[in-house]
């Protein structure tokens, strides 16, 4: 159970749940009831917790990059400011946890859960999405770019002034979300759910709106979206188009390992 991590600190998470600032890289923690446990600052890099419960752990300010912490159990958790560049999240339960200003690079959320989850002002560039659930998260301000949130649910969470360009949100649900003043450029938005959106002041540039679903959509105006890729379509090769707003991301013989805009295959699940 104890890895290469520091011994006393590890016998003295397991003794008092306390560690803050303590030495547990690498520790093997996996499986282990450590909710309510404090370990603010401390060093967890590599470190095993797969299986543990952490909730309501204050994790906040804590160097968490590269570990396993697949179907952890974090729920109410804080880990603000958390240096996570890498996590294996996998399946994990976040819903209400603090992860305001995290760093989350990388890192890999497949099917994780994330309900009012607060990342306002966490970086998740490059990070791995895929039908993660984040109902009425907040994350106003985060950077989101690159992200995969393929089949992700966002109903009614709080994207405004966030930056997802280039990001991929193949069918995701993002109903009544609110996206006002967030950077959609070159967002692939393929059969998305945007009914009752707020897209007001959101960058839309050469994002791929086609087969999305725009009903009571605020901010945008799917009629004419839908007139010009029909206009679009029916264009001979030869013919301009300039005037084309939304460009497909999807293109013939294009590498899928560039999805991510980056260049990198994405963390977790297979390109």
């Amino acid at each position: 159970m104890n890895g290469t991590g520091n011994n006393a600190h590890i016998k003295r998470l397991l003794a008092t749940k306390q560690c803050q600032g303590g030495n547990l890289q690498d520790a093997h923690l996996a499986r282990l009831n450590l909710s309510g446990a404090d370990m603010s600052g401390a060093k967890l890099m590599f470190a095993h917790l797969n299986g543990t419960n952490l909730r309501d752990a204050n994790l906040s300010g804590a160097d968490i990059s590269l570990a396993n912490l697949v179907g952890a159990d974090m729920v109410n958790a804080d880990l603000s400011g958390v240096d996570a560049k890498g996590v294996n999240l996998l399946d994990a339960k976040l819903d209400g946890a603090k992860l305001g200003g995290a760093d989350l690079v990388f890192a890999n959320l497949v099917n994780t859960q994330m309900n009012e989850a607060n990342l306002s002002g966490a970086s998740l560039e490059g990070s791995n999405l895929i039908g993660a659930h984040l109902e009425r998260a907040y994350l106003t301000g985060t950077n989101l770019v690159g992200t995969n949130f393929a089949h992700a649910q966002l109903m009614g969470a709080n994207l405004s002034n966030g930056d997802l360009s280039n990001a991929s949100l193949v069918e995701a649900n993002l109903s009544d979300a609110n996206l006002t003043g967030a950077n959609l450029r070159n967002a692939n938005l393929l059969n998305a759910n945007l009914t009752g959106a707020n897209l007001t002041g959101a960058d839309l540039s050469g994002a791929n709106l086609e087969g999305a679903k725009l009903d009571g959509a605020i901010g945008i105006y799917p009629e004419n979206a839908m007139n010009r890729r029909r206009s679009h379509d029916t264009q001979t090769p030869s013919s301009p188009q300039t005037a084309m707003p939304y460009v497909s991301l999807i293109q013939s013989g294009a590498p899928r390992a560039v999805a991510n805009g980056f260049g990198l295959p994405r963390p977790g699940l297979p390109s």
